[in-house]
């Protein structure tokens, strides 16, 4: 395929001007973020149709649509990567086509996402180019420097995080999360963990933990902060500042610190022995209701019922279960405000098949704690 056709110089010239807007602040930048990247998608599939011998007009005067591209691409069995992503984007295209507003900044970070791992595959396997060479001609180098640092690859890129959380605090909040995910994946592969948790798991101290690895009391309660700030800010429940991404980078060089500190062998024997305890734990359970640690089971139960009881409304928590205690904090409905912090205790009987009768109780300690004007701390 040849870079030189009008269409794909076009089509990078748009994605060029959508990495300058995604690094602005306003509500237009970030619509014109989805528009541009749309456009730019589009104009590339039209180039790769034509490649393939196809014809891009429907009729003299009207060319195909982005389906239509990808109908006679999916003909020619050429494949078009990211497709399930691609069609969100164009959705959401249209959807600003027809009605007022702007994305939000966690919306804009997805498709950017979306957009740049499609372009990147594009050009590899059907131009036979590098992204990053192709798209330094189209952008202005401090664009592109400021986009880069969103992916971060050691200390030193990590640290210009905090930079780019004076603009886009949110942006560089993820961004770090995302490197520090990487971090203790890599780190556990290192010493034979390999099991697969939910996406949230690698970034909570209980993660290390059940693999029997203990963190200082303070850099897992930070750890957990971080966490939990990552959760909020990603379900719109808090926008989160530049001194928040300062405190989440340093938490992180604080964790890279403390891994590097650990003698790798003596780490192994500790995750084994953690291991051989959760299987043996798990035997125990086999028989009854419970397949999974009680804490956990407990979690997810939970969780699930503060998010669908319709008589809690739109009441946001943070929820979390370890040694059996259930400590439940409900947030204030805006900020600045008071938390409102409950605790709760669970027990098992020896075969554990009580565990979902518990959760009945505390559900219905739940209910009266929040419905019902309630001390600050209550203790179950």
């Amino acid at each position: 395929m040849a870079i030189e056709s009008p269409l794909f110089q076009s089509s990078m010239e748009l994605l060029g001007h959508s990495i300058t807007h995604f690094n602005g602040t306003s509500e237009l930048d970030r619509k014109l973020v989805i528009l541009h990247l749309s456009n730019a998608v589009e104009l590339l599939l039209k180039d790769m149709v034509l490649d393939g011998g196809g014809s891009i007009y429907k009729n003299p005067k009207e060319t195909i649509t982005i389906h239509g591209c990808i109908e006679a691409l999916n003909a020619k069995n050429i494949a078009v990567p990211h497709m399930n992503k691609l069609e969100l984007l164009i959705d959401e295209r249209n959807a600003l086509q027809h009605r007022f507003g702007s994305p939000n900044e966690l919306t804009a970070i997805f498709y950017m996402n979306v957009a740049t791992d499609f372009f990147r595959d594009v050009l590899k396997q059907n131009y036979g180019q590098d992204f990053d060479e192709i798209i330094s001609q189209f952008t202005e180098a401090k664009d592109l420097n400021a986009l880069k640092m969103r992916e971060p690859t050691d200390d030193s890129e990590l640290e210009n995080l905090k930079k780019l959380g004076k603009v886009h605090p949110l942006g560089a909040l993820l961004s770090a999360i995302a490197y520090l995910e990487k971090t203790i994946i890599k780190f556990c592969a290192s010493v034979g963990i390999s099991e697969r948790f939910s996406p949230s798991m690698p970034i909570s101290s209980r993660y290390l933990e059940i693999n029997g690895i203990e963190l200082p009391k303070g850099l897992s309660e930070r750890l957990d902060n971080t966490r939990r700030l990552r959760n909020m800010a990603a379900h719109g429940r808090a926008e989160p500042t530049r001194e928040d991404v300062i405190a989440a980078i340093s938490t992180i060089e604080e964790l890279e610190r403390f891994l590097a500190s650990l003698d790798i062998e003596n780490t192994k024997r500790q995750v084994a022995f953690a291991l051989k305890k959760r299987k043996s734990e798990r035997l125990n359970y086999e028989n009854s209701r419970v397949l999974m640690p009680p804490d956990q089971w407990m979690y997810e139960v939970l969780k699930n019922f503060l998010m669908t009881e319709p008589s809690l409304g739109k009441r946001k928590f943070i929820i979390e279960v370890k040694d059996g205690k259930v400590s439940l904090s409900q947030l204030p409905d805006a900020l600045p405000g008071d938390a409102k912090v409950f605790q709760y205790s669970f027990s098992l009987n020896d075969r554990g098949d009580n565990i979902s009768a518990e959760s009945e109780r505390i559900k219905a300690d739940i209910l009266r704690d929040c419905l019902i004007p309630a001390p600050d701390i209550s203790v179950r």
